[in-house]
């Protein structure tokens, strides 16, 4: 019997998980990439790199309020996590535990931590977590080593603390050596790569017309060197380019910017090195303002231990910046336009409004790095999509399921690599209805407000 021929566009996080799950399941399959990853080994450094997944370190985190389906899904790729890096050194591990601290807006906790601590007392993993008000759970970090991570922020011009949460569960994901592991094991099973600015790049889909409903069928792909390569299935898995490869996913996504800064510690400033580091320092959210009237995360601020190398990045997520361009015919078109990527030069430097969301939080949890110049700066375009839940399914724009979708990361999807593509695959498993392509759903998340809202760079320029 002639194997099943699988085409998956994109490298990263998605494209990766589910070319080793289809694989492991006798398919053929063959991965294309606009990046040299094979030369890079995803160095975030290297030049042109965009793809959110190549990134130094990515948030671990359970945490996700009435979401139990997501809590579960994290608990499960938790456990692959630390599996996998049993048989590794303690200095190469992809998963670090080193806890999560989420700092609530004022001195109490707020409406969604309370449903996440609830709904992980459901599940007996109430013990995991320690609030920093609560004199039994201060009790219990002492005794079981999180105390020094259950820190004690005031709050400026106050004679209060900030209420925090630290989460035992959480920590970080090495997200660029995940994915450096995660293509040395697909090559060894036998996954094909074709990886390059010319015969990695995709041009378009190749398509025959179908007898089912006048619709085309996908019979394979074009690259940018003018080849053409065959397969039964074409997967788009290209993470914030998903919809210039396919216009029928600019519905359920758009390509939105969330900013990162860095510090670089040396080796020879011990004391931060040693402060700083993943042993005795946490993840650390801030929600630097409480959620608006629809639910809106209007603050989010973020900060992961240095990495190896010493860099301390900063996250801000409280505004996803757009970019509104003119969009093709058969896209989804808010005034005629989409949202997709800066290039690469343009997305060095960070808007206003987030330098400024940033040095706030530098002032107050890193005091050290106050009057510290960044070392870089960059946005960070992801995925959004209507729900901030994945796109993982079947596009029916295409006849005889053709192609399939496999992105709409939203900013969480790294933690997943472990168990993302055999979720994604089975079309029995638990997530796959929260995955659907739902084209009957309101678009919300932010991507109901179109090229006239605030968060537009273009009207910046």
């Amino acid at each position: 019997m002639t194997e099943r021929r699988v085409i998956i566009i994109g490298a990263g996080i998605f494209g990766l998980s589910l070319a080793v799950a289809l694989r492991q399941r006798d398919y053929a399959v063959t991965v294309f990439d606009r990046h040299a990853y094979d030369q890079s080994q995803y160095d975030p450094d290297a030049e042109d790199v965009q793809a959110a997944s190549v990134d130094h370190n990515k948030i671990f985190r359970a945490s996700y309020g009435t979401k139990i389906h997501y809590q579960r899904l994290a608990l499960e790729s938790r456990h692959a996590w630390m599996t996998a890096d049993q048989q590794e050194r303690a200095e190469d591990a992809l998963f670090v535990t080193s806890g999560m601290l989420r700092v609530q807006p004022d001195d109490q906790l707020g409406a969604l931590e309370k449903e996440t601590l609830a709904n992980l007392q459901r599940d007996g993993l109430r013990h995991t977590q320690f609030v920093k008000g609560d004199a039994q759970d201060r009790e219990r970090a002492q005794q079981t080593g999180w105390a020094h991570k259950l820190l004690d922020v005031p709050i400026p011009s106050s004679n209060a603390s900030y209420e925090a949460v630290l989460d035992s569960l959480a920590g970080l994901v090495r997200c660029n050596a995940a994915c450096a592991a995660t293509y040395r094991r697909a090559v060894e099973i036998g996954v094909d790569f074709v990886l390059g600015p010319h015969q990695g790049a995709i041009d378009s889909l190749v398509t025959v017309e179908s007898t089912q409903g006048g619709k085309p069928k996908a019979t394979g792909v074009r690259t940018a060197d003018e080849r053409i390569h065959n397969a039964h299935l074409v997967v788009v898995a290209a993470g914030s380019f998903s919809t210039q490869i396919l216009p029928a996913l600019s519905y359920h996504l758009e390509s939105s910017a969330g900013s990162l800064a860095t510090f670089r510690i040396d080796r020879s400033q011990t004391e931060l090195w040693e402060k700083y580091s993943p042993e005795h320092f946490p993840v650390v959210t801030w929600k630097s303002q409480p959620r608006d009237a629809r639910g809106r995360d209007t603050g989010s601020v973020y900060v992961l231990p240095r990495t190896p190398e010493g860099l301390v990045k900063i996250g801000y997520r409280g505004i996803k910046f757009t970019h509104f361009v003119p969009a093709p015919e058969d896209a989804f078109r808010q005034d005629g336009q989409w949202s997709v990527p800066l290039p690469v030069d343009e997305s060095r430097i960070l808007p206003d409004e987030a330098v400024q969301a940033i040095r706030q939080f530098v002032s107050i949890f890193l005091p050290e790095f106050a009057d510290v110049p960044f070392h870089w700066t960059k946005l960070c375009w992801y995925t959004d999509s209507l729900d901030n839940s994945f796109v993982i399914d079947y596009c029916p724009d295409y006849a005889e399921q053709s192609v399939f979708v496999c992105t709409g990361g939203s900013g969480h999807g790294a933690k997943f690599l472990p168990v993302l593509g055999e979720n994604g695959e089975q079309s029995t498993s638990y997530m796959r209805p929260f995955w659907r392509w739902r084209s009957d759903q309101p678009r919300r998340n932010g991507l109901q407000e179109g090229p006239g809202g605030p968060r537009n760079l273009s009207e910046r320029k």
